[in-house]
């Protein structure tokens, strides 16, 4: 426990370049798969967003921030290389749902899982209340971060899809 408020305001500022050493070694991991599996950024965050379960394709547009059109064609693009499959809605079946397929789960095996598995066992070596307390300021992170995004897509003008 930070006992001095000198040492609180240093434990805040490493805090805060960990967490950019973590958003850093994120992206490269993320590059890194994309230049081994020739997925560019729009398609990996597609099938991440896919994980959730089906989605349309104007989900995916809001997820990616691109185009219906854009979608479109990155669904295609996709759906060649087996990552995504098109399926009727089981409720409308007008509609058209997006859903991983085999390449997209092989990936996720091979890559993902190995990732998940190493990151559980870090977190194993901590107790609940420690857990609880990473967990919390993860939360408040994201939350900085969705906040801080909206605000420069505001002060430039652009509008979040």
């Amino acid at each position: 426990m930070v006992k001095s408020n000198a040492g609180k305001a240093e434990l805040i500022e490493r805090l805060g370049r960990l967490i950019v050493r973590w958003q850093e070694a994120t992206q490269r991991h993320d590059e890194t798969v994309g230049e081994i599996f020739q997925l560019g950024p729009a398609e990996r965050l597609c099938l991440s967003f896919l994980t959730s379960g089906p989605q349309t394709a104007s989900a995916i547009a809001r997820a990616t921030r691109l185009t219906p059109a854009a979608v479109t064609a990155l669904v295609d693009r996709l759906e060649a290389r087996n990552y995504v499959r098109r399926r009727a809605d089981p409720v409308d079946r007008r509609k058209v749902l997006v859903e991983a397929d085999a390449a997209t789960e092989a990936l996720i095996n091979e890559v993902y899982l190995p990732l998940a598995r190493a990151g559980a066992a870090a977190f194993d070596k901590h107790g609940a209340k420690e857990l609880k307390v990473v967990a919390e300021v993860l939360h408040e992170a994201i939350a900085i971060q969705d906040e801080m995004t909206a605000q420069l897509l505001a002060w430039s003008g652009k509008k979040e899809r």
